[in-house]
């Protein structure tokens, strides 16, 4: 008699789990549960790394991704992808076509204690910017050599020359120093998790050093040499186009060496790479600056933060993050803006934005949401989740049922 009780209340037992779980467990998992609340069409969104996310279009992990130059370049040219919009396609109108993508940053005590140094170091950012401007051509091999060295490029398509690769992604690169950080939603929800808050990005920037740096390169002003000499950390992206001015000022020193009188004078000249330099003001050397390889902005950063690292070039948007948690930096100046794409499959019924987000509501309403993945606190992030939000998309982030849409 006891035996029966104890079978029975074990299949009741069972039966219950597998009742519950037919409503629990979508309710995570699926992405068919997530596409009617509120009856607003959803998209997921897919953390990555920008390494990874060609791989996970290629096999149809995902449906979309949007990240910076030469990523997009690489992805259309081996047979990926297409390329169906860039920043200032997006919406809000206006917003984030002339909006700083990187920038370069100092300590504050770096500043205070070297101000010409750190007027240099504008002045060589912002000639960089001209030249990678005036001769793209030599802008383009020097990057090619930074980002991918000698050998063919290996793809899922077969081989790709890397001058190939630079030569699509600079189509898509806006170079400049007068660009202005924007105003960012990660940011806003740093200050203010409720989605009230606000911020003015001008007040994280210090003008006196451009201004300084101007004068340095029209020759109204000669650097204050000192006997102190101090060596400086750069922490830096290695991989991305948006710096390419970075390696334009390094490689091409003879240049600036010729034009300005000032330049940074490589130990290893022959270097793809170079990483410890000299900072020349006419003969004399003024700061040993390394240039330090990092694997985010976000971590550079935080090394800044940590006083490792006295400065860095890097996503506007993890800087913007930095210093509004109270990193003792600031903004000097941009380098570039846009340089970024959304990629989606060939076969994918879109060719721009606004038949992006038709897709994006015909697979909501089908109940299979599109998937677009980017890096995670990144000015792409950020464009990506405004962009949805002006479009009343609902985000969710995959694998989850949270809702990260912006208010």
């Amino acid at each position: 008699m006891w035996g029966r009780k104890l079978v029975l209340g074990f299949i009741v037992a069972v039966f219950s789990l597998l009742l519950l779980s037919l409503f629990l467990v979508p309710s995570v998992l699926s992405p068919q549960a997530a596409s009617c609340k509120d009856n607003r069409p959803v998209i997921y969104l897919l953390y990555a790394s920008s390494g990874s996310v060609s791989q996970l279009l290629n096999t149809n992990q995902i449906d979309s991704f949007i990240i910076w130059e030469p990523v997009v370049a690489n992805a259309e040219l081996s047979g990926i992808g297409k390329r169906i919009a860039v920043p200032s396609d997006l919406p809000p109108p206006g917003k984030w076509a002339d909006a700083a993508s990187c920038v370069f940053v100092l300590r504050n005590d770096i500043i205070n204690d070297y101000p010409d140094v750190s007027g240099l170091l504008s002045a060589l950012t912002t000639a960089a910017v001209n030249r990678t401007n005036e001769d793209p051509k030599s802008a383009i091999r020097i990057t090619s050599d930074w980002v991918f060295g000698k050998n063919p490029v290996l793809t899922p398509g077969g081989l790709l020359e890397p001058l190939d690769v630079e030569n699509r992604s600079f189509e898509n690169m806006e170079f400049t120093s007068s660009a202005k950080p924007p105003l960012s939603g990660l940011v806003s929800s740093l200050i203010d998790p409720d989605g009230k808050g606000s911020y003015n990005p001008g007040d994280m920037m210090n003008p006196a050093v451009t201004v300084r740096g101007e004068q340095f390169l029209n020759g109204s002003a000669v650097p204050e040499i000192s006997g102190d000499v101090p060596e400086l950390n750069i922490g830096y992206l290695p991989s991305s186009d948006n710096f390419a001015p970075v390696y334009v000022m390094i490689r091409d020193f003879q240049y600036f060496c010729g034009r300005y009188g000032f330049c940074l004078l490589p130990d290893n000249a022959g270097s793809s790479r170079p990483v410890y330099c000299t900072l020349l003001a006419g003969n004399d050397s003024v700061a040993r600056v390394n240039f330090i390889p990092g694997q985010s902005g976000g971590g550079i950063m935080t090394t800044v933060g940590q006083r490792a690292l006295d400065g860095a070039y890097v996503g506007s948007i993890p800087a913007e993050m930095q210093i509004a948690l109270g990193n003792p930096s600031v903004i000097i100046q941009s380098i570039n803006t846009g340089g970024t794409g959304i990629v989606v499959d060939n076969e994918a019924p879109c060719d721009d934005w606004e038949s992006f987000i038709g897709w994006v509501k015909l697979r909501s309403d089908e109940g299979c949401p599109v998937i677009i993945a980017t890096v995670q606190s990144s000015i792409q992030e950020d464009t990506i989740r405004e962009a949805l939000a002006y479009e009343n998309i609902l985000v969710k982030l995959y694998g989850t049922n949270n809702e990260i849409s912006y208010p």
